[in-house]
């Protein structure tokens, strides 16, 4: 352990936590570190935030109940972890089979109305992975909402937002198109703008692998 936890050594740790043990031994690591009031940390890293990675940690270790444990326990921590913390605990109740509680904290999420698209992305993916396509396509039509709300704003942007928020007003469309494509349903205008955009990508891959 560094003597200060750092988003270095979070990232570095986790990427060499190449296979399930040593995932899990990564997990265990931050899990300590997390749980020690005698830890130091970077200005940009919290204590919450570790939690988290603890969690995602115990998932590549494949072991999704001590995963939802440690996204449980960082919601008493200080801190919190981008886009919200909340998030991670509703994935790990949906990942354990826990979806009333897992609806319930959603509910509330969704109350507050979040400003960070990454929430509504983070949990159509999330309700995605669990089988539901009717509140994962929820979730995204929230966020494509909230975001072109946003863009059509746009006198309060400057260019590297405006272009920002179009990035995840896309990622948002192609989300929600796969939840609905899987699902069988019939093409309405946002999936027929999420083929236009993956046409603009095979296009942009294709004038790369001219090069």
């Amino acid at each position: 352990m560094p003597t200060t936890v750092t988003w270095d050594y979070i990232d570095e740790s986790s990427f060499k936590a190449d296979d399930p043990e040593k995932a899990l031994a990564v997990a265990e690591e931050f899990l300590a570190a997390a749980r020690d009031p005698e830890t130091f940390y970077d200005d940009d890293v919290t204590p919450a935030a570790l939690f988290i990675a603890a969690s995602e940690s115990f998932y590549d270790a494949l072991l999704p109940l001590r995963a939802y444990e440690a996204a449980r326990e960082a919601q008493d921590a200080p801190g919190d972890a981008a886009p919200d913390k909340r998030v991670y605990l509703i994935e790990g109740l949906l990942r354990t089979g826990q979806e009333a509680e897992a609806n319930e904290l959603a509910k509330a999420l969704r109350a507050e109305k979040p400003e960070d698209p990454m929430v509504y992305s983070f949990l159509g993916d999330s309700y995605d992975a669990a089988g539901d396509a009717h509140n994962a396509e929820r979730w995204f039509d929230m966020g494509i909402e909230m975001v072109t709300k946003v863009i059509n704003d746009a006198d309060d942007l400057d260019r590297d937002e405006l272009a920002e928020a179009m990035e995840t007003r896309e990622l948002l469309i192609l989300g929600r198109h796969a939840v609905r494509h899987a699902a069988g349903h019939q093409p309405d205008d946002l999936d027929e703008e999420a083929l236009e955009i993956l046409e603009e990508y095979d296009e942009t891959d294709e004038d790369d692998d001219e090069k």
